[in-house]
């Protein structure tokens, strides 16, 4: 089930929980428009926002293209619907995405019929800016968890929606990421005085704080220096840091 919770009159997030982790969106409405960040895993996961964003012309922005931040966007299909995403996002829609949907149906039958693949209709490379009216959402590159990952600001309210390249207590490292660009990007917005609130896919949200432990953790991996405690964690963040581990080796 999806939980909304309320963070101004324009803006509200959007949870679904796992047992081992939560996936947290967002939704952004405008004068006219509706922003969803991020879809979630499954069209049933946006039912709850289809009263909302009724009449409003509807966008969908993936923050990066793993199967449980993009597989709800078919229930936001319709007649002027748009989804943007980094260029590399789109790429993937023809390599690891439908290939990551058909091992879930076939290990799990039934569940996801309902998940229709719809890739970025807007590309873009390193920013994008959407003006909502009577705020804005700056979209920003920032490789390193995937090589299609992107954050957005919205400045008017300091709040910035980071997907999965931070999260409490440790992000996911892919064999070969960039770390080195990782780290420059989230310095960047650790000094960025717009930023205020920090808002991760995964993990709890808050202050600017979680960029910096972020950069930490990947600091101490870089430097073969891990002093992450992996008994004070739970299976599944255990699990993910070993493979941090390996990743970094």
């Amino acid at each position: 089930m999806t939980t909304l919770q309320q963070l101004n009159k324009h803006i509200q997030l959007t949870e679904i929980r796992f047992p081992d982790y939560i996936v947290r969106g967002g939704l952004f409405l405008g004068e006219k428009t509706a922003v969803v960040w991020d879809s979630l895993s499954h069209p049933g996961d946006m039912l709850a926002l289809l009263p909302l964003i009724a009449g409003r012309q509807v966008t969908v922005i993936y923050s990066h293209a793993d199967w449980d931040h993009i597989w709800g966007t078919a229930a936001l299909a319709g007649a002027g619907l748009t989804v943007i995403g980094h260029r590399r996002c789109r790429q993937r829609f023809d390599e690891d995405v439908p290939l990551t949907l058909r091992e879930r149906r076939l290990a799990e039958p039934g569940l996801w019929e309902a998940v229709r693949l719809m890739p970025p209709d807007i590309v873009f490379d390193r920013e994008y800016r959407l003006d909502l009216g009577e705020f804005t959402l700056e979209l920003r590159a920032l490789p390193g968890h995937t090589p299609d990952s992107v954050v957005g600001l919205v400045p008017e309210y300091g709040l910035l929606f980071m997907g999965d390249t931070v999260e409490t207590p440790l992000p996911c490292l892919p064999p070969d990421c960039p770390l080195q660009e990782w780290l420059a990007g989230l310095e960047h917005w650790l000094h960025d005085p717009r930023v205020r609130i920090v808002i991760p896919a995964h993990g709890p949200w808050g202050g600017r704080e979680i960029i910096s432990r972020t950069i930490a953790y990947l600091q101490d991996l870089a430097a073969g220096r891990p002093r992450l405690d992996a008994d004070d964690l739970s299976p599944f963040y255990r699990q993910t840091h070993l493979e941090n581990l390996r990743n970094c080796a």
